[in-house]
C-alpha cells in the first residue's frame, strides 16, 4: 500500500473503512477499502466475482492488496454519495430522476445477470452515483 495516499475517510463499517485515496504518481482518485482479515473468505470471492466486469453502471474493480493486518481493495471512486444519503437529504426525487436511476440499475443488473452472477443485496445504501 506504500504506493497510495490515503485521504478522508468516507464510509466505516463494522470490518471495513473506505478512504478516499489516490496511487501515487497520478491525479486520479480512488475508493480503496481497507478490510479486516477476518473476512478474507469474502473478499477473495468477491474479486474473482468481479475481476472481470466492466460496465458503466457498476463500480469497476482495480486491484487487491494483502497486508499483514488488512485486505485493501482499490475501486472505482463515486463521488456522488449513495442513493440513501441523497434521499435522506431531499425525501424524495423528481420522477426523471427516478427513471434515470431505474434504467442505469436495469441496465447493470442485465449486465451481471448475463454472466450468470445474481446481485441479492440491492438496497439504496449500495447504489452510488
Amino acid at each position: 500500500m506504500e504506493n497510495f495516499v490515503l485521504y478522508e475517510e468516507l464510509f466505516k463499517g463494522e470490518h471495513s473503512v473506505i478512504y478516499k485515496g489516490r496511487r501515487k504518481g497520478t491525479i486520479n482518485f480512488l475508493a480503496i477499502h481497507c478490510i479486516d482479515k477476518s473476512q478474507r473468505a469474502f473478499i477473495t470471492n468477491h474479486v474473482r466475482l468481479t475481476n472481470e466486469i466492466s460496465h458503466k453502471n457498476i463500480v469497476k474493480f482495480y486491484e487487491w492488496y494483502e497486508t499483514s493486518n488488512h485486505l485493501w481493495l482499490v475501486v472505482e471512486l463515486c463521488t456522488g454519495g449513495s442513493l440513501e444519503s441523497l434521499l435522506a437529504q431531499d425525501g424524495h426525487l423528481p420522477e426523471s430522476a427516478v427513471r434515470n436511476f431505474g434504467v442505469d440499475l436495469v441496465t447493470g443488473l442485465h449486465y451481471i445477470h448475463s454472466l450468470g452472477l445474481i446481485f441479492a443485496d440491492l438496497r439504496p445504501a449500495k447504489v452510488d452515483y
